[in-house]
């Protein structure tokens, strides 16, 4: 049965036309009812737009869930743990890296940022693969090619400093079963690396940046940060930060020409391992125990990087160069369908 509003709407508007001053009523209550219930524009505008919920915000989520495992695991967690937590402060006080801190931070470090970026596919309903490492690409054809080419990219360097007298290979530090123990452990430890930091710095936080400002204007900004970051490793200076930038512009020419993050994870542990182990050098300031050979460096810093390490020597911007220059030639741009 209708109600008795209804019965009196109906009469009214059939019995008589409606005046202009009660349309002009009826309209001005209809406005100020829509503007009650939907939020001042402003305000609205600052937090959503076209596509939803702004990029800036998406990221600032993401990272709040970031630091807040990061509390929860490591703070509440594995610092509360008396073996792990000296490994961490040796480690942190020393400057020298150990594989089984390599191994906990970075496997920790991983698991961290997976799961922030796993709350955020469901909340956006995409699925996680598409933050950059997708699963059926996973340690496939793109990660070796990577590792090759990191591999050739840091034994160029290498070969530039030594071959101005920079750089001194020594004989070996290791042998037999130590040799191959320390071989092993390292390449997983910057194969953990290399997914934890491409994924932080240039997955989920560049596919979400780069749909709010584009993609090259959010790969400098995290790139930047990238660079950032690593001054807060003992022995690190601004030469070297600004080598890492580079480098982390390198990593979005590749996410942008193969359309994930399997190359530069390959390219990443190749080079760190290269220059960790196997040419026995500082990495961003940080020494390794465990290392191949007992080499040296000598001669100016600008040439050897000092306690930084061959990315802090001018020739790292030179093979940076010819690295975007060889990797932008090998992996062109795709033509867009017709």
């Amino acid at each position: 049965m209708p109600y008795m509003g209804q019965e009196d709407f109906r009469s009214d508007t059939m019995t008589s036309d409606p005046t202009p001053t009660d349309s002009i009523s009826a309209l001005s209550t209809a406005s100020e009812s829509t503007l009650a219930a939907r939020p001042p524009r402003g305000l609205h505008n600052i937090f959503f737009g076209p596509n939803g919920l702004r990029a800036g915000w998406r990221l600032a989520i993401y990272l709040a869930f970031v630091f807040g495992l990061q509390y929860l695991i490591v703070q509440r967690g594995l610092r509360l743990i008396p073996g792990v937590a000296e490994i961490m402060k040796q480690a942190q006080s020393s400057g020298v890296l150990t594989p089984r801190f390599e191994l906990i931070f970075e496997s920790t470090a991983i698991l961290i940022v997976f799961l922030a970026a796993g709350i955020m596919s469901r909340i956006e309903k995409r699925p996680l693969g598409v933050y950059g490492l997708p699963a059926e690409g996973a340690f496939g054809k793109l990660f070796w090619q990577g590792a090759l080419w990191g591999l050739g990219f840091e034994s160029l360097e290498m070969l530039g400093i030594f071959a101005l007298g920079g750089y001194s290979p020594g004989g070996f530090a290791l042998a037999g079963v130590a040799l191959l123990k320390y071989a092993l452990l390292w390449a997983i430890g910057f194969v953990l690396v290399g997914i934890f930091e491409e994924f932080l710095f240039r997955g989920y936080a560049q596919f979400t940046l780069g749909s709010g400002i584009g993609f090259w204007p959010a790969a400098f900004l995290l790139s930047a940060a990238f660079g950032a970051v690593h001054l807060s490793n003992p022995g690190e200076g601004w030469v070297g930060a600004l080598a890492v930038f580079a480098f982390g512009m390198l990593g979005c020419l590749m996410l942008r020409r193969t359309g994930n993050l399997w190359f530069m994870v390959g390219f990443h542990a190749a080079s760190d391992y290269a220059e960790t182990f196997i040419y026995s050098t500082p990495d961003s300031g940080m020494l390794a125990q465990g290392h191949m050979l007992n080499s040296s460096f000598h001669g100016p810093r600008w040439l050897t990087g000092g306690t930084i390490g061959p990315e802090g020597s001018a020739l790292a911007f030179v093979v940076m160069a010819i690295a975007f220059l060889a990797l932008n030639w090998t992996y062109p741009a795709k033509k867009p369908a017709n």
